[in-house]
C-alpha cells in the first residue's frame, strides 16, 4: 500500500515483480483556515481498506501472503486505547507550530538539533504539529493513546502491534538517529509524553496479523502477515532497485522533482549540515537516506497543461493520452528559451520559498512545445545545480532511476540525460513506492532471505537512456546561462 497526500493505492504484485491487480483511491485536502492543511483521517481509512478489498478479489485465485505500507512523512494519525480515530492529520506544509520552533531554537541551536534529530528545526515536522495540539486542543492530546505515523497508523489498525518505523520516525524531529530512541531531550523541551509514541523499530519488522473479522470483510485470507513499512521516499528508493553504496539514486518525476540517494553507513553529520542536507534511516536496516527536491516538477508540467492546453485536450477521455500528446509536440531543434523552476518551495541546499519562476528569451516564432522543451530543461538544470553544489553523495552518481508519472515519457527522459550528462534508467514497474512496500513484505514475512535477492527478484530494468554527447556542449554553456539567471534573482 502506498499512503500519499492526495490519493493512496494497493498493489499486488508476485514474488518475480509482476503488478497483479491495482486499485486507487483519491481525496482533498481540507483547508478550514488560511495556512491550514489536514487530511480527514476516517475517509482515508475506509479508503484505504476498499483499495485492499478490490485488490484481494482480483486475486483471490492466488490469495495474498504479506502486506507493507509506503506513505508520506511528517503527517500523524491520533488513535484512542480502543483502536479509535480522535480527529484529522496535519499536513507539514500546514502552518502551525512555529511558536515551538522559536521556542526549541532558544535551548538548543540547529546544529545540536542536526545532531540528535539528522533535520533542520522547522515547522514542517510533526513535533511543532503536536506540540500545537497539546497547547490548543488539549482534551485531543489527552485522549490520544498513540500518535501514529500513517504507515504504522495503517498497520496497527490492522492488527499489528503499535511501533514507528525508524525512517518516518526521522521525520518528527522526536528521533534520535545514532541511538534509534525517541530523543529525550526534544521531548522535555516541550512536554511530550513519551509514552504516546509508539516504540521505534526497524521497517521489515513483523508485526502481527491481519485481523480475522477484518480478513474476512477484505475478502483477505487467513495469516496474512503486516510487516513494517516506511517513508514513501525510501521505500521509492529500494523500490527503484538501489542498492545501499551504489553509484545509483532515484530520480522521483512526480509531483515533486525528488532525488532519493543511499548511504552504506551513517554519512558525516559535518558535512550534511553544512550542506542542509537531512538524514534518515532507510527502510534497508543499517543504511541511510538523504534527497533533494524541488516543488516546480510535475505540478510545474500540469501548471503547463492547464495553461497552455484547450478545455478540450485537458478533459481527454484518456488522461495519458494527453500529455502523451503534449509531449509529442516538442521539437527536436533547441532553442534560447530559459525556465528557471522556482515556482514552488525548494528543499536542500537553498531551501527557496514563495514564488520566483521566470521564462525569459520568448518570441513570436517560439511555439507552445519549445516552452515545454524549455520548461523540462530547467526542471532539470535546477537538479544539475544542486549536484554542483553539494558535490559527493550527488555528484558521484553514474545513473539515475527514474520513478513517478513523468518516468513514462521517453522525450523528459533524454532531456534529464542530456542536461545532467547522467544516464536515465526506467524499470517495467515505474509505482516504486509500492513496489518498495512489497519488497519490505517479501523480507519481512521471509519469502525472500535478504534485501539485495529481493530486489533481484521483483526489480527489473526496462529501459536506458544515455546522454546525446551532441548537445554537451551547448548545455554546459545554457547552464550557465541558468546560474546567471538564478544569481540576479536571488538578489
Amino acid at each position: 500500500m502506498d499512503i500519499g497526500t492526495t490519493g493512496c493505492k494497493s498493489i499486488a504484485f508476485s514474488n518475480q515483480g509482476e503488478q497483479l491487480a491495482r486499485s486507487y483511491r483519491n481525496y482533498e485536502i481540507i483547508s478550514k483556515y488560511v495556512g491550514y492543511a489536514e487530511l480527514n483521517t476516517f475517509e482515508i481509512w475506509d479508503k484505504v481498506l476498499e483499495t485492499i478489498r478490490d485488490v484481494a478479489s482480483k486475486t483471490s485465485h492466488d490469495s495474498i501472503q504479506a502486506l507493507s505500507v509506503s506513505s508520506l512523512g511528517e503527517a500523524m494519525v491520533l488513535v484512542s486505547k480502543d483502536h479509535k480515530i480522535l480527529g484529522n492529520s496535519i499536513l507539514g506544509f500546514d502552518y502551525r507550530g512555529g511558536e515551538f520552533i522559536e521556542l526549541i531554537q532558544g535551548t538548543y541551536s540547529p546544529s545540536e538539533i542536526f545532531r540528535i534529530t539528522g533535520n533542520l528545526p522547522g515547522t514542517f515536522y510533526s513535533l511543532p504539529k503536536i506540540a500545537w495540539i497539546k497547547k490548543y486542543q488539549t482534551d485531543l492530546y489527552l485522549h490520544t493513546e498513540y500518535f501514529l505515523t500513517w504507515a504504522d497508523f495503517v498497520c496497527y489498525m490492522l492488527g499489528g502491534k503499535p511501533v514507528t518505523n525508524y525512517s518516518l520516525a526521522g521525520r518528527t524531529l522526536l528521533f534520535d538517529i545514532h541511538n534509534c530512541t525517541w530523543s529525550e531531550e526534544m521531548l522535555q523541551i516541550l512536554g511530550l509524553d513519551k509514552q504516546k509514541f509508539a516504540p521505534p523499530q526497524p521497517s521489515g519488522t513483523f508485526l502481527g496479523f491481519v485481523k480475522a473479522d477484518l480478513a474476512k470483510e477484505l475478502h483477505l485470507g487467513e495469516n496474512v502477515a503486516i510487516v513494517s513499512g516506511g517513508h514513501d521516499q525510501c521505500c521509492a528508493a529500494l523500490g527503484s532497485g538501489i542498492k545501499s553504496g551504489s553509484k545509483a539514486a532515484m530520480y522521483g518525476m512526480g509531483t515533486f522533482i525528488c532525488v532519493v540517494t543511499v548511504f552504506s553507513q551513517l554519512p558525516n553529520i559535518s558535512f550534511m549540515y553544512a550542506n542542509k542536507l537531512h538524514i534518515e534511516h532507510h527502510v534497508v536496516p543499517g543504511s541511510f537516506i538523504s534527497f533533494i527536491y524541488n516543488q516546480s516538477g510535475g505540478a510545474l508540467v500540469k501548471w503547463f497543461k492547464q495553461t497552455f492546453l484547450s478545455t478540450d485536450q485537458q478533459t481527454c477521455e484518456n488522461h495519458q493520452n494527453t500529455y502523451n500528446k503534449m509531449f509529442d509536440e516538442i521539437p527536436n531543434n533547441l532553442s534560447d528559451i530559459l525556465v528557471i523552476p522556482r515556482f514552488g518551495a525548494t528543499g536542500p541546499p537553498d531551501f527557496l520559498t514563495g514564488s520566483h519562476g521566470c521564462i525569459s528569451g520568448l518570441s513570436l516564432s517560439h511555439t507552445r512545445g519549445d516552452i515545454l522543451h524549455a520548461t523540462l530543461e530547467g526542471i532539470s538544470f535546477y537538479v544539475r545545480d544542486c549536484f554542483e553544489k553539494l558535490e559527493g553523495p550527488f555528484s558521484d552518481v553514474n545513473f539515475l532511476v527514474a520513478t513517478g508519472g513523468g518516468s513514462i515519457s521517453n522525450k523528459w527522459l533524454q532531456i534529464t540525460a542530456d542536461v545532467l550528462g547522467k544516464t536515465m534508467v526506467r524499470n517495467k514497474v515505474t509505482e516504486a513506492s509500492s513496489m518498495g512496500a512489497a519488497i519490505i513484505a517479501g523480507k519481512g514475512s521471509n519469502v525472500f532471505a535478504s534485501f539485495d535477492e529481493t530486489i533481484d527478484f521483483m526489480v527489473h530494468k526496462e529501459l536506458t537512456i544515455t546522454p546525446d554527447l551532441s548537445k554537451k556542449e551547448y548545455y554546459a554553456k545554457k547552464f550557465e546561462r541558468y546560474k546567471i539567471k538564478i544569481t540576479l534573482s536571488d538578489h
